[in-house]
């Protein structure tokens, strides 16, 4: 069956991963050892995403330098993952924010192996793992973004892309889609050409960014004065 956007099979992955993900977040919220738990989800994604990389590059054949993680999607699983294991907070800080980049990711996907393929596996797994990231580590471990932790996360991304733009210069890559809008269908089809789309990018991230932590903060707020 072929994999089309916004079609039956599209919402039934959809459903299908969260429906997955959402039985692990009970297995976290409801378990004695809950970091014990997350830990082990962790590093079962990136044994996901490793063997996606090798059968991308072993049996598939693609070039390593089209398999670097660089990524809005790939950064933030090394730092939801990282985060996870080591509970370092600036990293899960940072996945919370640039879990949006996940959300449009999954309304659009690249992939179009269907399942059960494994790329299909990996890409609807990791991605949604990014979500299940930040909901869980605000729900269960209760972290609590700030300005400050929404600060250090957009300046860190933007210093990460000046970084990204230099490597597609030498590679001749598209990382981050900085260089060039993507070859499949996507929301920057509608931002305008280069480099307008970039701007609009930038614009609807600080919109979005803000939005979720005033909306955060605000149901703390809420209910501290209910209390």
């Amino acid at each position: 069956m072929e994999f089309e956007l916004f079609s039956n099979l599209h919402i039934y992955y959809l459903l299908g991963y969260s429906l997955a993900f959402t039985l692990l977040y009970f297995g976290v919220a409801y378990n004695s050892h809950p970091q014990k738990v997350m830990k082990i989800i962790s590093i079962c994604i990136l044994f996901i995403k490793c063997g996606e990389l090798f059968i991308r590059y072993k049996l598939i054949g693609e070039a390593w330098y089209n398999l670097l993680p660089l990524h809005l999607c790939n950064i933030t699983l090394i730092f939801a993952i990282l985060g996870s294991i080591f509970k370092f907070k600036p990293f899960l800080y940072a996945t919370f924010f640039w879990s949006v980049g996940a959300i449009f990711a999954l309304l659009t996907p690249e992939v179009r192996d269907t399942f059960p393929h494994f790329l299909n596996i990996s890409f609807f797994s990791t991605h949604v793992y990014i979500i299940f990231t930040a909901i869980v580590e605000y729900r269960v471990f209760k972290l609590r973004p700030s300005f400050e932790s929404w600060l250090a996360s957009f300046l860190g991304i933007n210093l990460i892309m000046v970084g990204v733009f230099f490597i597609n210069s030498v590679l001749g890559t598209n990382y981050l889609y900085i260089s060039q809008k993507p070859t499949f269908q996507s929301p920057l089809d509608h931002f305008g050409e280069w480099p307008y789309y970039i701007i609009v990018v930038e614009f609807a991230y600080i919109v979005l960014t803000l939005l979720l932590l005033f909306l955060f903060r605000k149901k703390d707020y809420k209910l501290k004065l209910n209390r």
